[in-house]
C-alpha cells in the first residue's frame, strides 16, 4: 500500500511536468504562505485497544491545520519549504474520563476504585498546540501554467508527542487491603520526537496573482522508539511492589493526510 502512494504521488509530478513544461513565463513567485486545514488517515495504527492507550497524547485518526507554512523559490522550477502542523483528535481530550471508566469496569466488582489523574493532562488543549504536532522541511519542484499549478514534494520531519503517567487506587471491598497501580514509561522523556519522512504532491487553482486555490496530498511514515510502559502493583501494606505487564508501542506508522486551504504569494 505504501509504496502504491509513492509510486502515484510521483508519478502524478512526471505526468504534470509533461503538461505544464512549455509555460515558463507562469514562474513569478518566489516566496508563498500556505494555510491548510485537513484529515490524517491512519494506513497503519499507534493504537492497540490497550489499557496504555489512554497515556498516549496521540490518534490514529486526526485532524491538522497549517498554521505555518513558507516556501522559497531559488530557481524558476526548485524550491524549499517548512511546514509546522499541529493535530488534534477529539478522543484524546476523552482519555481521562475514559480511563477511569476502564478501571471500573475492570476492577470494581472487587473494590472501591480511585483513579488519580493528577499526573494526566488530557483535559488540556491549545489552539495553537493541538495535541500533537510536527513540522517538516523538504525539497519543491513546480509545474505551472497562468491558471494551474503542480508541486511534487519530498521532506523530512519530526513528530512529536507526549506520555503521560496514571495512577489508580484500589481498596478490596469487605477488607483493608488496598493496592496502587501505576502505568509509566520509566524515567524516559515525557516528550516523543519520531523522524518522519513525507513525499506529497500540491495542486490547485490560481484564483488571482495574489491568491491560490490549494489541495495537498501527503503520504507520511515514522517508526516510533521504544516506548515501553510498565504496569506495576504495590501493596500498600506490604510495600511489596512487582510489575505485572509491559506494553510495547514499537511499530512502523504510516498514514495519507489530505488537506485544502490557500496559497497566499508574498513575491
Amino acid at each position: 500500500m505504501t509504496r502504491k502512494l509513492f509510486i502515484f504521488i510521483f508519478s502524478f509530478g512526471i505526468y504534470a511536468n509533461s503538461v505544464y513544461a512549455q509555460n515558463s513565463s507562469a514562474y513569478e513567485s518566489r516566496w508563498q504562505a500556505r494555510f491548510l486545514v485537513g484529515t490524517n488517515i491512519p494506513i497503519t495504527r499507534l493504537l492497540q485497544g490497550a489499557e496504555t492507550d489512554y497515556f498516549l497524547r496521540y490518534g490514529d485518526n486526526s485532524l491538522y491545520w497549517q498554521i505555518f507554512s513558507i516556501s522559497y523559490f531559488f530557481h524558476e522550477r526548485w524550491g524549499v519549504e517548512f511546514n509546522y502542523q499541529p493535530m488534534t483528535s477529539r478522543r484524546i481530550g476523552r482519555k481521562a474520563d475514559e480511563f477511569m471508566a476502564s478501571m471500573q469496569s475492570m476492577y470494581g466488582d472487587r473494590y472501591y476504585v480511585s483513579p488519580d489523574i493528577s499526573t494526566m493532562m488530557f483535559n488540556r488543549f491549545d489552539i495553537l498546540d493541538g495535541d500533537f504536532a510536527r513540522f517538516f522541511l523538504g525539497l519543491v519542484h513546480r509545474f505551472e501554467t497562468d491558471k494551474f499549478y503542480v508541486y511534487p514534494k519530498l521532506a523530512f520531519g519530526v513528530s512529536w508527542f507526549d506520555t503521560d503517567i496514571g495512577r489508580v487506587h484500589l481498596k478490596e471491598k469487605n477488607s483493608n487491603l488496598e493496592h496502587r497501580i501505576v502505568y509509566s514509561a520509566g524515567d524516559r522523556a515525557r516528550t516523543n520526537n519520531h523522524l518522519i519522512f513525507a513525499p506529497s504532491v500540491s495542486f490547485g487553482y490560481k484564483l488571482s496573482r495574489r491568491f491560490y486555490l490549494n489541495a495537498d496530498i501527503m503520504f507520511s511514515f515514522f517508526r516510533t522508539e521504544d516506548i515501553l510502559f510498565e504496569k506495576a502493583t504495590t501493596n500498600l501494606y506490604t510495600g511489596e511492589r512487582q510489575i505485572v505487564e509491559r506494553f510495547n508501542y514499537r511499530r512502523n506508522i504510516s498514514a495519507l493526510s489530505l488537506g485544502a486551504g490557500l496559497i497566499f504569494v508574498i513575491n
